[in-house]
């Protein structure tokens, strides 16, 4: 009952930046691309050719509730969480939002496992207004094996998985060999404790 009192009391209220909106100060490149800090925005971009990139935040996490907003114009992103890093492309293993120019967005995918975990319905993107181009509210929580993904207040995924990692590092992704145009803002991170 704590737990889930605690949990709760977690979920409504904003958790700190995590992004400071002038510097990445805290967050470490890994492979290609470019992530830069520049007006209030990380901006991330790639083109073909180039390996997968990751913005990787210092510090991991097990429990944890994230928001940002996102606004992608070309290519594949994510939202990596509990991942673990690897030392050859695509550099980590584990869960990721998905976050792109289509109706996948919202869903998790594991990299280097199982694929997808949460394929969306695209009739869920049409309620969330979702629209590639534009800035979009993602707000992400992970407690135990149960995860859930809203995109612009609209539930996309609700699951529970219990082959997900509970323990990892948190990254923002920039796909290999495309070219690719994401920003992110207002990244806030509130670790949950449940024990």
């Amino acid at each position: 009952m704590l737990a889930t009192a605690l949990v709760l009391l977690a979920l409504q209220q904003p958790g700190p930046l995590i992004f400071d909106g002038k510097t990445l100060d805290g967050w470490t490149p890994i492979g290609g691309g470019t992530w830069v800090a520049k007006d209030g925005m990380i901006v991330g971009t790639s083109a073909p050719g180039q390996p997968q990139g990751l913005l990787l935040w210092k510090d991991p996490v097990k429990d944890f509730h994230a928001t940002l907003k996102f606004r992608i114009n070309a290519g594949d992103s994510g939202f990596y969480f509990r991942v673990a890093l690897t030392d050859k492309d695509p550099f980590c293993e584990g869960f990721q939002v998905e976050i792109d120019t289509t109706p996948e967005t919202g869903g998790i995918y594991e990299t280097a496992g199982r694929g997808w975990v949460n394929l969306p319905d695209p009739a869920l993107h049409h309620k969330s207004g979702y629209k590639a181009g534009q800035w979009t509210d993602l707000d992400v929580t992970a407690v135990g094996t149960h995860y859930k993904v809203l995109v612009n207040g609209t539930l996309i995924t609700d699951i529970d998985d219990a082959k997900g990692r509970t323990e990892g590092r948190l990254a923002l992704q920039l796909h290999g060999n495309m070219d690719m145009d994401v920003s992110f803002k207002d990244v806030r991170l509130q670790e949950i404790q449940t024990n």
